[in-house]
């Protein structure tokens, strides 16, 4: 049977958002944002258990736009005077090396979201380029990625105590910088990228090692020149016997038309084909996603397909969210 999940983010729900605001500016205090943090997390759940979903997760809802929060829980980083970048959360720049005394915050949301729902079993957990990429200058990032896999790793260590029985590394970056190759403002290359998930994930054999790679979500605009599926399928042929699962953007017109190719990604190796735009406003109908469907199932056997969101809807609202997601869950459902 066809199974349906989401890729990791939840958008807050609106009557959230304000305090939401306040928690990230550090205006609550320890037990206020405790109890914001439950209740919103609690509703991000309950949202997603309401769509019908075979999988889902918390929701991230207790992070700061996917990424730029990480500045705030590590040493060794001290802030820019370039107060406006990031839409005025700032730059950083290193001045020791990295550390979290207390955690990159993950393991203790997802401490929290079993709390509330005990079947949560996916926690999501970004790159070392994506937790350094608000540091300048650019150059200096690299020098920093062993720190931060070091924390990563840390961090999963934590949610698999906690009960995690799947870890999901969210990779654009790498994704983005195999696409533009060198022409990418930070370009990847298949040994690196290769190179960067084993350091991640060696070591940690008893759970699913997901990895998902899209083309950018900011502004809900795609960030890459190419928008092809082809530049990922070596780095994820060579993640073969490696990773369990590969979660993939695949909405975009250029990676649709490679569809043939998902046939040649490792038979080991699940696929999450995330046909569901979620950077288009638009609904997609039951007819047009059971199409792409069928298609999929031609090249992919169904008990290694799922169908997901391209990305996190976590930037989205959470009517298009719900809806999206509905729509895709009853149209896996008539093709049971």
């Amino acid at each position: 049977m066809l199974r349906t999940t989401v890729v990791g983010s939840w958008p807050v729900a609106n009557e959230f958002a304000v305090r939401v605001a306040q928690y990230h500016n550090g205006q609550l205090d320890p037990q206020q944002a405790e109890a914001l943090l439950f209740e919103v997390a609690r509703v991000a759940i309950s949202q997603q258990e309401q769509c019908g979903l075979d999988e889902y997760t918390g929701g991230e809802t207790w992070a700061d736009s996917f990424v730029l929060h990480f500045p705030g829980v590590l040493t060794g980083l001290s802030r820019t005077t370039d107060c406006n970048a990031w839409d005025g959360r700032g730059s950083y720049e290193c001045i020791g090396p990295l550390s979290a005394p207390l955690g990159l915050g993950i393991a203790s949301a997802y401490r929290r979201e079993r709390a509330i729902a005990p079947s949560i079993s996916k926690v999501n957990i970004p790159g070392p380029s994506e937790i350094t990429m608000m540091v300048v200058p650019r150059e200096s990032r690299r020098m920093l990625w062993n720190d931060a896999i070091s924390l990563i790793r840390n961090e999963m260590a934590a949610c698999i105590d906690a009960g995690a029985q799947e870890v999901q590394l969210d990779l654009p970056h790498i994704a983005m910088g195999l696409a533009d190759g060198d022409l990418a403002f930070d370009a990847w290359h298949t040994e690196e990228s290769v190179d960067v998930i084993k350091q991640i994930f060696s070591g940690f054999e008893d759970i699913r090692r997901s990895v998902h790679f899209c083309y950018g979500d900011f502004g809900a605009q795609t960030w890459t020149t190419n928008r092809s599926f082809h530049p990922l399928l070596p780095t994820i042929q060579r993640l073969d016997g490696f990773i369990d699962r590969v979660v993939l953007e695949f909405s975009l017109p250029e990676q649709w038309a490679e569809r043939a190719m998902l046939a040649e990604v490792p038979q080991n190796i699940e696929i999450a084909a995330g046909i569901v735009d979620v950077k288009s406003q638009n609904l997609e109908s039951r007819e047009n996603l059971g199409a792409k469907i069928e298609e999929l199932l031609l090249y992919v056997s169904t008990d290694r397909l799922l169908i997901c969101p391209s990305c996190g809807l976590g930037r989205r609202d959470v009517e298009l969210a719900i809806n999206k997601v509905t729509q895709m869950v009853q149209t896996v459902a008539t093709m049971a």
